[in-house]
This record gives structure tokens, sequence and C-alpha cells, in this order.
């Protein structure tokens, strides 16, 4: 049976999927301080995310009896950044007319979810990709296995928050899948008879809030770890040689294979340390600190940045994020066959547009979206990894 629906009914029900998809699959995002705008950006136009890092609220006052107050007043700090890069992420789909005129049917809801959804964890592995040691160094718990990852773990993460003096409102869990998972399974938050939700969070999939942080599970949230590189080790000046290595000043790096005694070993996780040329660089045991002492010459082996980001506590300020819609030129719209925008009620805006290509006889339906992040205060994340293996 060939396809009858009504094509602007088609297009109506493919955006709608496609930003509930969106919404439902961005939902980590709004642990962070993310403003929605549906006001187009043109030419240099720039978009303001509050930022509060955690030590703008200065230390209490004592006042002596009588005291003036205005003498105790200090400057109250409310910040914002302003984000002038922006990518663009797009989902896409061809087909020629014989193509579109063989398919035996059309479901046009399925197409809109499937698209959101990919263009949702592409964004969230873009925004995610910040999340490293040279970013936010501070210090976590005890790395932990998925299989071990429980209320136990969730428990020590708030003590270290509530330790680091972060405030009460406003803490998440952002977990990759099997984390997220293992901690589905346990009894305390799975079980309906000892929750308040009724079930949900079995219904749903969804951990919830637990012991004060709320708690998503995100596939979009990636390790950040890359592939080994050849590297050499020279002893006289601890240099590590590793061509087009792509480090950044406190990467997080591994050694998984060394050959000859150095003051390295295939176990160690170390830091990076720019050095003047550019493929040599030196590590260090810690964030920052000296260069370790390589012992023995002409050792060999690989080297790759190893993060291992398994899953991030976070508070609103950690991430800054910006969404809004850059329209095409008039010149540019006056060639597509269609173009809309659609957004929801809180501003998040998916563009749609339909171009054809007659000498090929082939037409391009395209969803995107426009968005701009930066690295917020280092103070309010922390990483949750597992063992080194």
């Amino acid at each position: 049976m060939s396809n009858t629906i009504d094509s602007a009914l088609q297009l109506s029900e493919v955006l709608d999927s496609s930003m509930r998809a969106l919404k439902r699959t961005l939902l980590p995002l709004l642990s962070f301080s993310t403003v929605f705008r549906n006001v187009h950006l043109k030419g240099n136009d720039k978009m303001a995310i509050p930022f509060y890092p955690l030590t703008a609220t200065g230390t209490s006052q004592s006042r002596a009896a009588n005291g003036s107050y205005k003498a105790l007043v200090t400057n109250t700090v409310t910040d914002s950044r302003e984000m002038t890069t922006w990518y663009n992420k797009v989902q896409a789909l061809s087909f020629t007319g014989a193509e579109r005129a063989r398919q035996p049917a059309f479901n046009p809801e399925m197409h809109g979810r499937l698209k959101g959804e990919a263009l949702a964890y592409d964004v969230l592995a873009h925004i995610f990709g910040v999340v490293g040691a040279a970013n936010y160094p501070g210090t976590t718990i005890t790395p932990v296995t998925a299989g071990n990852f429980d209320e136990s773990e969730v428990a020590d993460m708030m003590q270290l928050c509530a330790d680091d003096h972060w405030p009460e409102m406003g803490r998440s869990l952002i977990l990759g899948t099997s984390y997220g998972a293992n901690l589905l399974k346990q009894g305390q938050i799975i079980d309906a008879s000892k929750r308040g939700d009724g079930g949900a969070s079995f219904r749903s999939g969804r951990v919830g809030d637990v012991l004060g942080f709320d708690t998503h599970v995100s596939a979009g949230l990636v390790p950040n770890n890359t592939t080994a590189i050849a590297c050499t080790i020279e002893a006289d000046d601890d240099i590590v040689t590793a061509a087009l290595h792509g480090f950044a000043d406190g990467d997080r790096v591994i050694f998984p294979t060394l050959t000859g005694g150095t003051g390295l070993t295939a176990a160690t996780v170390a830091y990076f340390v720019r050095d003047a040329t550019t493929n040599a660089f030196k590590v260090a045991a810690t964030p920052g600190g000296a260069a370790i002492n390589v012992t023995v010459d002409a050792s060999a082996g690989t080297v790759r940045k190893y993060e291992d980001v398994r899953g991030i506590a976070v508070l609103p300020s950690a991430i800054l994020v910006g969404f809004s819609p850059v329209p095409p030129t008039d010149g540019v719209r006056k060639k597509l066959v269609d173009y809309q925008e659609l957004s929801d009620e809180n501003g998040l805006t998916i563009q749609y547009r339909r171009i054809a290509y007659d000498d090929t006889d082939e037409e391009v339906q395209a969803m995107e979206v426009h968005y701009s992040f930066e690295v917020g205060d280092a103070a309010q994340l922390k990483i949750i990894r597992s063992p080194l293996a």
C-alpha cells in the first residue's frame, strides 16, 4: 500500500515526535545553567548564561554592638557568561523519487523520534566532551566498577559534596548507562514500597531523587578516552614523545604498554604537562605537579588520554549551555522547498529544512539545533571513574 498521508500532517508528526524525543533525551542538561531561546541569533548576537561560582557569597561578617551594617556589606556577585561560539548539529535523510515510490509504508512519528533522539545524543556527547581532569581536577570518590556502584557510593559522594560546602539545593548526578542501571537495581531505589514515587522508577526506568541528587542516566555521557598511540620516553630529560597526540594541559593519561624500566608503568595514571616541542611532553603524578622522574632511557610503548568518565556529580554552574536558532538568509530560504521552526514552551527550537535537487531527483530533509557551551566553575563538578584495569 502506498503512502497516502497528507504531507503537511506528516511533517507535523515528524517535528512533534522529534521535539518530544529531543526534550526527553536532553533532560540531563537541565542539571546545568541552561538557557533555551527561540529568538533568532543573528550576526554577532551573544547569549548571556547565568553563572554563580561557589566562592561568590563571601565570608559572613561579625558586627559589634551598635556597629554599622553598611560597613560590613560586601559586593554580591551576580555574574553571567556570554556565549559567542555556536555549533550546529544536523540529522538528515535523503531519497529519490523512485525510492519514495517503492516505500510500502511510512511512519512519520517513528522517523521523527529516531532523528530527535540521535540529534540529542550527539549534542550531549559534544557538551560532555569538556569533562576531564584538565577542566575539573577536584577530589572525588574512590573509583568503583559499575557492578559495585550503589547507594553507598552515592552516600560517599553526598558526604564529599557536603564537605566541600556544596549547597543542598541543585545537586545532580548524571550517570553512564551501566552505572545508572546498577544503581536502579538496588532494592532501596526500585522497590515502590520504599519510595514515594508509587513505582515510577520501575515503570519509567528513571532513578529520580537519591540522597539529595536529582539523578539522570544517559548514553550521552561519554568516557572521553582516546585510542592509544605509540610513544617513546627519554630519561635524560623526562620527555615523552608521541606524534600528533592532541593532549592538553592537565589531561589524564595512561600508558597501556611499556617496555623497559622507567619511572612509569603501564598502570600509572599521570597528567599531561606541555613542553615547548610540538610532539613532546612530560607527565606529572598529580595535576599541576612536578614531572615524573624517568629512570631508564629509550623506553617505548603506548599512551592514551584516559579520563574514564562514568558519572558526574554537578551543580548548575559547572557547565554553561545555551540554545538558540540560527535562521537561513532570505536568499537561502527562497531556494528551500520548506523551512519551519518548532519551539516548545521553554524556547527549545528544532529547525527543519527541505531541500530539492532536481538534477539528481533527490530530496533532503534535515532537522537541526544550534547551541553553545563552555566550562563554568571547576569546583562544581566531580567525576566518577572505574578502577584502572
